[in-house]
C-alpha cells in the first residue's frame, strides 16, 4: 500500500525501479557477449566502477552512453533497444510523483511510474479495497487503521498522492477482484463504507474499469501471499507483481510472477461476473444503510 510506512523490498538495493531494470538490462547484454567491465568503460571512457554502479541502478545510465554500450554489445533487437532507450529516457525525465519524493519511499513511487507504462492493471484484494478505486475518505481510514500514530500533515501527503494515482484510470485497462471480506470491513464507519461502495459502482460503469467479488461460496482459497497487482507492460519488458503482504511490499518479474497470472485467472473463474457484482455491492451498501 502507497504511503502506509510498509517496507518496500526488491531483489535489488539502490536507485528507482528504471535505473535497476536498465542496468540489469545492460548487464546481461554485456555478459552475453563475454566483454568485462573495463572493456564497457573504456568504451564509453568511464572507469569500470562506474559501469558497476550503473549495473546495479545505483547510477542513473545517460542516453549516450546506453546508445553507445548497445552497439558495442551488438544490439539488433529494434524492440529492445527502443525499450532500453525509453528507460534511459524515463530516468531523467521527471514524472508527477516526484513531487512527492519527500515523504513517500522511492519503491512507492515507482508504482506510479509502473502505472503510467502499464497497458493494463489487474488488482486481487482479499482485505482492503486497493489504492487505485479507494475514496479519499476510506483511504484515511484504512491509512489511520494500519498507523494511527502518523502526523496528519504526512497522512494529508500520502492522500493526495493515492488521489493522484487515480487519474490513471482515465488511461488504462483496470480489472479489480475483490474478496467477499473486503466488504465486511466498514474502515471509517458505515457511512464512509456506503460511500465507497457507491464509488466502486459509479466507476464500474466506465467501460475500461471491471469490478469483481470473489464470493465466500466461491470454490477457490484466497492467495497466499495475500494481495497482488499485475501489471502488464510493453514489449520487451516482463509482467510485473506488486505483492503486498503484512509488512512489505515487493516487485517480481517473470518467472516469478507466473504463479500470480495463474491465481488471478483462477479467482476470475470463481469470482462473480460484473453485473453480478453490482447487485453484490448494492446488496451490500443497503445492508449497511
Amino acid at each position: 500500500m502507497d504511503g502506509s510506512g510498509k517496507v518496500v523490498r526488491m531483489r535489488s538495493k539502490g536507485g528507482t525501479l528504471r535505473a535497476l531494470w536498465l542496468g540489469k538490462l545492460l548487464r546481461g547484454l554485456r555478459e552475453s557477449v563475454g566483454l568485462s567491465l573495463k572493456d564497457a568503460g573504456d568504451h564509453i571512457i568511464r572507469d569500470p566502477s562506474a559501469i558497476s554502479r550503473m549495473e546495479t541502478g545505483l547510477v542513473p545510465a545517460r542516453m549516450s552512453d546506453v546508445r553507445e554500450l548497445m552497439s558495442l554489445y551488438g544490439l539488433d533487437d529494434s524492440e529492445l533497444r527502443a525499450g532500453l532507450e525509453m528507460l534511459a529516457r524515463d530516468i531523467w525525465v521527471k514524472g508527477w510523483w516526484d513531487e512527492f519524493v519527500r515523504g513517500i519511499h522511492v519503491r512507492v513511487l515507482d508504482l506510479a511510474w509502473l502505472e503510467s507504462r502499464a497497458e493494463k492493471i489487474r488488482d486481487f484484494s482479499p482485505l482492503v479495497i486497493d489504492g487505485l478505486i479507494q475514496t479519499r475518505e476510506y483511504a484515511e481510514a484504512v491509512m489511520r487503521t494500519i498507523d494511527p500514530d502518523v502526523p496528519d500533515e504526512r497522512i494529508s501527503q500520502w492522500l493526495d498522492f493515492r488521489m493522484k494515482r487515480q487519474d490513471i484510470l482515465d488511461q488504462r485497462d483496470y480489472t479489480a477482484i475483490l474478496d467477499e471480506a473486503v466488504f465486511h470491513r466498514s474502515f471509517g464507519g458505515s457511512r464512509v463504507m456506503r460511500d465507497q461502495l457507491a464509488h466502486l459502482l459509479t466507476i464500474s460503469e466506465r467501460p475500461n474499469i471491471t469490478i469483481r467479488v470473489l464470493p465466500f461460496s466461491a470454490s477457490t482459497l484466497a492467495a497466499p501471499e495475500s494481495a497482488f497487482t499485475l501489471l502488464t507492460l510493453p514489449a520487451p519488458f516482463p509482467l510485473v507483481a506488486q505483492v503486498t503482504t503484512e509488512t512489505e511490499t515487493i516487485y517480481m518479474e517473470m518467472p516469478k510472477t507466473v504463479r500470480f497470472d495463474a491465481a488471478y485467472a483462477r479467482f476470475e473463474r470463481h469470482a462473480l461476473d460484473p453485473e453480478e457484482s453490482r447487485v453484490f455491492i448494492k446488496t451490500r451498501m443497503a445492508q449497511l444503510a
